[in-house]
């Protein structure tokens, strides 16, 4: 890698309110830097799941994974969006290499909680293969799947991915791009910045719940190993602004 790379973790459905993500994306690449996607897709995982009658259910923002339902996630998130999105980038000039955090053990995981099903918790990232794809001026585009200590493919949550990528990598930089302009705190208004005492006080309130959650556990991940953090709108300028030091979204520090 010929700098600390930037990791940007979107969605996985590549609706038109992702192309703005997109277009940075192949900004910071045209400006030289070495980015790294994770990608999510939950809403296309539940969509499918729905076609073949299958529960949705989620705890903390986890999806709860039975076999059927890891089959149906990972043929989505590995395939049909991890590929949506490899000619989204490819089209606007980008190397896009599709991968998962199953391909060359990636991600190391562990599942310690039976109550999720077939969920990985990430244990540690094995980042040759990501930093042998920089290198080569490839931009790696990671889906949120691995392999466990037993061999058995299962589901992660690509937040946790996308945390635990940064931090393997030494990233200096990890956005998460989102539909939300970042996170309200009780009075409904966006809060510029937090840290992990933050995090918790809003957790305990209740104010930060679902999705939100593992997004701000995985920037503490991130922010712990030196890693500027935010959670930002899926807006082009309020991308520039982070990337040039200036304020957007919620940042996270530790």
């Amino acid at each position: 890698m010929s700098s600390r790379p930037i990791v940007i973790k979107i969605g996985g459905a590549v609706a038109g309110d992702e192309a703005p993500a997109l277009d940075f994306i192949a900004e910071r690449i045209a400006a030289d830097d070495d980015v790294v996607v994770v990608h999510g897709g939950g809403p296309l995982v539940s969509e499918w799941s729905k076609r073949f009658g299958l529960p949705t259910r989620f705890e903390d923002g986890l999806r709860v994974t039975d076999e059927s339902t890891r089959d149906v996630a990972l043929a989505v998130l590995a395939g049909l969006a991890n590929k949506r999105l490899v000619a989204a980038l490819l089209a606007r000039d980008v190397q896009a290499v599709g991968v998962s955090g199953a391909d060359a053990g990636l991600l190391v995981v562990e599942r310690p909680d039976a109550a999720f099903g077939l969920v990985g918790r990430v244990a540690a990232l094995r980042p040759s293969l990501l930093a042998a794809l920089l290198d080569a001026r490839f931009t790696p585009v990671v889906a949120p799947a691995a392999v466990d200590r037993s061999h058995e493919l299962v589901n992660v949550n690509a937040d946790e991915v996308a945390g635990a990528v940064a931090a393997g990598l030494g990233a200096r930089l990890l956005l998460f791009v989102t539909d939300v302009d970042g996170v309200r705190g009780p009075d409904g208004r966006i809060v510029e910045r937090l840290d992990r005492d933050g995090v918790a006080r809003l957790r305990e309130k209740g104010v930060v719940s679902g999705g939100m959650l593992p997004k701000l556990e995985a920037c503490l991940v991130a922010a712990a190993e030196g890693c500027l953090t935010a959670i930002v709108r899926a807006d082009r300028e309020a991308l520039r602004r982070i990337v040039a030091g200036g304020p957007a979204g919620t940042m996270v520090t530790a």
